[in-house]
């Protein structure tokens, strides 16, 4: 019988650590962010590799020392022999900072199709595939409805590849976009950048779109932290450093949520 209760005893789940210096919790708490983390599709995979790390450590291994749960976060986002001349940290902090990011610019959003000259077509595009008397006549015919339908006939526009952009600002985001031109449309690439000039002057700051999830899970004086770990004159936007607050159009605002607390201040040497 007591043997029994011994091994009862053993096989019991051990209380969780608690909160100290802002942390703790244990294995609820960072089930719960972890969860959270998961669920949101702003978070891609080095976004989570951070947030993780810092959830586990605020969570698994609370500290009143700075120093020491910076040091325990380097160690559970671990070392990767391929980037081993690179401060990983580092590396995932400038990745969450605030910013504006246009779509070319993202990941896989380099498309050499919008890079092409807008200017109006003198005459229809044709394709030389082969002289008309070496075609037979399906193949003509085929090969006309193939120019018909090209994007360069339907709308209108040269389609060489571009030499001269124009920038344009979106009034209601601050978002712009590039409006390209070959070197036979630069007089329409000057008259279109005199015809945007006042919208850009008057355009807000753009509207982040990449990075401030840190300070949606958790609490910190994150400017001093963004400025740490990537440049001393970073500035924060205008609309804050949280993605949750950002007036992003065409979606609703993010409620708020509880966070965990960072240690506060021992930035020295981390």
């Amino acid at each position: 019988m007591g043997a029994a209760l011994h091994l009862a005893h053993t096989q019991q789940t051990p209380p969780d650590p608690q909160t100290k210096g802002g942390g703790g919790g244990g294995g609820k708490d960072f089930a719960d962010f972890a969860s959270r983390i998961y669920q949101d599709d702003r978070a891609d995979a080095k976004s989570r590799q951070l947030l993780l790390a810092m959830a586990y450590v605020i969570t698994f291994q609370p500290t009143d020392s700075p120093k020491e749960q910076w040091r325990n976060l380097r160690k559970a986002i671990g070392h990767d022999d391929r980037h081993r001349y690179t401060d990983v940290l580092r590396d995932l902090f400038e990745h969450d900072r605030p910013r504006y990011v246009p779509d070319d610019e993202k990941p896989g959003g380099y498309d050499p199709s919008k890079r092409l000259c807008i200017g109006p077509r003198l005459r229809p595009y044709k394709e030389r595939v082969y002289a008309p008397e070496q075609m037979s006549l399906p193949e003509r015919l085929e090969q006309e409805k193939r120019d018909a339908e090209d994007f360069r006939n339907t709308e209108n526009v040269c389609g060489a590849d571009g030499k001269h952009r124009v920038l344009e600002k979106l009034p209601g985001t601050g978002w712009y976009r590039w409006h390209w031109f070959c070197q036979r449309h630069r007089d329409h690439a000057a008259r279109v950048k005199e015809q945007v000039k006042a919208q850009n002057e008057a355009a807000p700051e753009p509207i982040p779109n990449a990075g401030g999830l840190l300070p949606c899970y958790f609490e910190a004086n994150w400017v001093n932290l963004y400025r740490h770990y990537t440049w001393d004159s970073w500035e924060p936007p205008v609309y804050g450093v949280r993605a949750d607050d950002w007036p992003i159009p065409g979606k609703q605002p993010v409620p708020q949520r509880a966070r965990l607390r960072l240690v506060a201040g021992g930035l020295e040497g981390v």
